[in-house]
């Protein structure tokens, strides 16, 4: 396994190791944690809206994976 080489993350407790894979994840501030949560809320009804859009099933899931896709990028990038 290769080994992220940067320096640890300011946020990060000493005793979390760095990795690009992280193994162990940090601590959320109650800011962080709230901003999360909304996230996925807002997720979650932009999916019902999407079912609402199109009756075209390829449509959906084309949609419906971009939507997940984006939601993970914007989790990492909050969590990173």
């Amino acid at each position: 396994m290769s080994q992220f080489q940067g320096e640890p993350d300011k946020r990060q407790e000493g005793d979390i190791e760095v990795s690009r894979f992280r193994p162990r994840y940090r601590k959320l501030t109650t800011e962080e944690m709230a901003l999360h949560d909304l996230i996925k809320t807002r997720a979650e009804e932009l999916e019902e809206l999407y079912m609402q859009a199109s009756k075209d099933q390829r449509y959906r899931a084309l949609a419906t994976t971009a939507l997940e896709e984006s939601v993970m990028w914007a989790i990492k990038a909050l969590t990173a």
